[in-house]
Order: structure tokens, then sequence, then C-alpha cells
């Protein structure tokens, strides 16, 4: 059995934030309020184990607070009937689904935060 984990790749980076932004969309959604710290935590430890990365905790902080900025600018698509079904299946599911509207939206969006963020450091 091979437990090696590896470092985050950007597109490791991408995926994690998105997941994280969708956890948090997930969890306005059944209520109705923004998951506390600890959620980010546990949801970004749930994703690192299962794709076999490491992330340190600056990292994952990071991360999480830039997961809270993104989820509270699309909240107004939680509640549209184009995306309920995608919410139903992001709360039901192991992993994201890439093909899904709103993961798309959510995903472009992690991808321009972090590119807008690397230019700034």
């Amino acid at each position: 059995m091979n437990d090696v984990r590896h470092q985050l790749s950007p597109r490791d980076r991408v995926e994690l934030l998105c997941w994280l932004t969708c956890g948090s969309l997930g969890n306005y959604y059944l209520n109705e309020s923004w998951p506390a710290p600890v959620f980010f935590v546990q949801a970004a430890r749930k994703w690192l184990d299962r794709h076999k990365r490491q992330a340190d905790w600056l990292t994952v902080a990071r991360l999480s607070a830039i997961a809270q900025r993104l989820a509270v600018e699309n909240v107004g698509c939680v509640n549209a009937d184009w995306a309920l079904d995608a919410v139903e299946e992001i709360l039901e599911s192991e992993d994201l689904n890439y093909e899904s509207v709103l993961v798309l939206r959510v995903f472009e969006d992690c991808r321009r935060a972090l590119a807008d963020k690397r230019l700034a450091d």
C-alpha cells in the first residue's frame, strides 16, 4: 500500500478551493448560515486524504479564506432553480461533478482567484 502524499500542484489548489467553496455553499443551503472555520479544516483534510495530497496549515487557511469569500459571492446561485440539482449532488457525493453548471462556474471563479493571488505575491 502506497501512502506517499504529494504537495499540491496548481491544479490541485484550484480543485481544493472549489471543493471548499462548493462545500460552504452546500452548508449555507442546508443551514442558512456560513460554516465555522472547523468545517474548512475538516473538508480540506477529507479532500487531501482522498487525493493523497498534503498541505500546510497556512495553505489551508488561505484557501479557506478565499473559499469563504467566493461562496458569499456565489450565494445567489444556491437558491436558483437551475442550480438546485447541483447543490443536492454536492451534498450527497464524495467528489464534485465538474460537468455541473454550478461547479463549472465556481471552478472558474477559483481559477481566477488563484491566478490573481499569484500576481499579487
